[in-house]
């Protein structure tokens, strides 16, 4: 259906309004600082953990009810609601007073809830605006150039962000440069943790600004979309025909063994290292790296995960998905072996292996799913992947949890101060991160075995390619 001048002027804007709100969306000057920051509030290591959970439990009740959710009430409304709540979010941490009490940890628990929601609205929405609005214009084709070029944008403000996030977190940096300025200048030290937060809450704006501006697709197009689905014999609602998606796609992973393990194997992998990524930030400070160099850090962990794409990509074009399985298994193990000896400043180099087997996870586990699956049931079954990764993240959080606890516990009779019983807990709670992962590849490998018997999909070697 052609389009008139100004509709396709609003609809240019989506694309641009896509990459300003990917770009902003992610820019959050607290990972960099992430646990100490959370820690510095008042909060302990145990909550910290139970704070990781509920977050990724959130995520997993809402992801694929929130696809649904946007069919019914449109894409735009999603991205809104997703602004909306980042900014609620950023909002309760700038509020709340600073010290350990019940009710910090409840305000903590209301961020993570609604960062999760916010994660979950987020998640495709504006993806899928941002493609019918190319599709609408005729420019399908330009998807991938679309994507390319977000792509590019988020890493640069991904790395500005990780940067000014730990600068901003350093009390003698910050105040240096105010007394620069003026000598009268200076911000308290609760200030200066709050700073990351207060600058993400900047950003949030900018972000629900943006989603506000975007232009909703023509919805004669979209009755007329219901009008020939109805006309096709499609009388279900959307919302019971997206759960009926959900039970089609959950049967079809039991029955395809292949991906069934590839969602197991992504589990793992991805639950340890991602756990082990969350607590980055604590691990430096425990081997006494400088807050200032924590921007750096993860700014160089951005840049390494640009490499790790070219490497995933040579991995599944020349390995069976059995030996990528056993090279990622043994950088991780490798990686956590040498984190958990805690070496002062050079240990961040072991660092390096967990994000990038983080990254490759990622890019091997859509690869193999999306060469097996159904084009009908693609989107669902990636969120089955999804919500696989979040519930394993959830558990190791809760491990984790159990664990420090048990910890502290054990050495209440050493009469440490809390903030020394705390590190202490935190290095030993690294010891058992290998030997978590090494329990869950030894199931896996099991299940592989006892329970598959065309075991030959796992070894089979992909055909060259030819650009190789």
């Amino acid at each position: 259906m052609p389009i008139d001048e100004s509709a396709q002027k609003h609809l240019e804007g989506n694309l641009r309004r896509f990459i300003i709100f990917r770009l902003f969306y992610s820019a959050r000057f607290y990972y960099p600082v992430l646990t100490v920051l959370f820690l510095d509030y008042g909060l302990t290591l145990e909550q910290f953990g139970i704070l990781n959970l509920a977050w990724a439990l959130t995520i997993v009740c809402a992801e694929v009810p929130s696809g649904a959710l946007a069919d019914i009430v449109g894409r735009k409304r999603l991205i809104v609601l997703a602004s909306v709540l980042m900014v609620v979010e950023m909002l309760l941490l700038v509020l709340v007073p600073m010290g350990a009490s019940s009710l910090l940890f409840s305000v903590f628990l209301a961020n993570r809830i609604c960062s999760g929601l916010s994660e979950a609205a987020a998640s495709g929405a504006d993806e899928a605006l941002a493609y019918d609005s190319l599709k609408a214009l005729g420019r399908e084709a330009d998807w991938a150039q679309l994507l390319e070029t977000t792509t590019r944008v988020v890493a640069i403000g991904f790395f500005t962000t990780m940067i000014l996030g730990a600068f901003a977190y350093d009390s003698a940096l910050v105040n240096g440069a105010l007394r620069y300025l003026s000598s009268e200048w200076q911000f308290s030290e609760e200030l200066i943790i709050r700073l990351p937060i207060i600058l993400t809450l900047l950003t949030s704006l900018i972000v629900l600004a943006t989603s506000l501006s975007f232009y909703d697709i023509d919805k004669a197009v979209l009755a007329q979309a219901k009008r020939e689905a109805h006309e096709a014999g499609e009388s279900l609602s959307a919302v019971r025909e997206s759960f009926t998606q959900i039970l089609k796609a959950g049967r079809w992973i039991f029955r395809h063994q292949f991906v069934f393990f590839v969602i197991l194997a992504a589990l793992a992998l991805d639950s340890v290292a991602r756990q082990f990524v969350v607590l980055a930030s604590e691990y430096y400070r425990s081997i006494d790296i400088p807050i200032s160099w924590f921007g750096f850090i993860g700014a160089g962990m951005a840049l390494i995960g640009i490499l790790n794409a070219r490497l995933a990509r040579l991995m599944v074009s020349h390995l069976s998905p059995f030996k990528n399985f056993l090279c990622l298994s043994g950088l991780l193990v490798v990686s956590l072996s040498g984190v958990m000896l805690a070496i002062p400043l050079y240990g961040v180099v072991f660092a390096v292996g967990a994000f990038a087997v983080l990254g490759m996870v990622q890019f091997q586990a859509s690869y193999y799913i999306n060469g097996a699956v159904d084009s009908k049931l693609r989107a669902t079954v990636l969120s089955f992947k999804g919500l696989a990764l979040n519930l394993g993240l959830g558990v190791a959080s809760l491990l984790y949890t159990g664990l420090v606890g048990a910890l502290k516990r054990g050495n209440t009779a050493a009469t440490l101060p809390e903030e020394q019983l705390q590190d202490f807990a935190f290095v030993e709670a690294l010891k058992a991160f290998p030997v978590y992962y090494l329990v869950l590849f030894a199931g896996i490998v099991l299940i592989a075995i006892v329970f598959y018997p065309r075991r030959e999909m796992f070894f089979h070697k992909p055909p060259r390619p030819v650009d190789a």
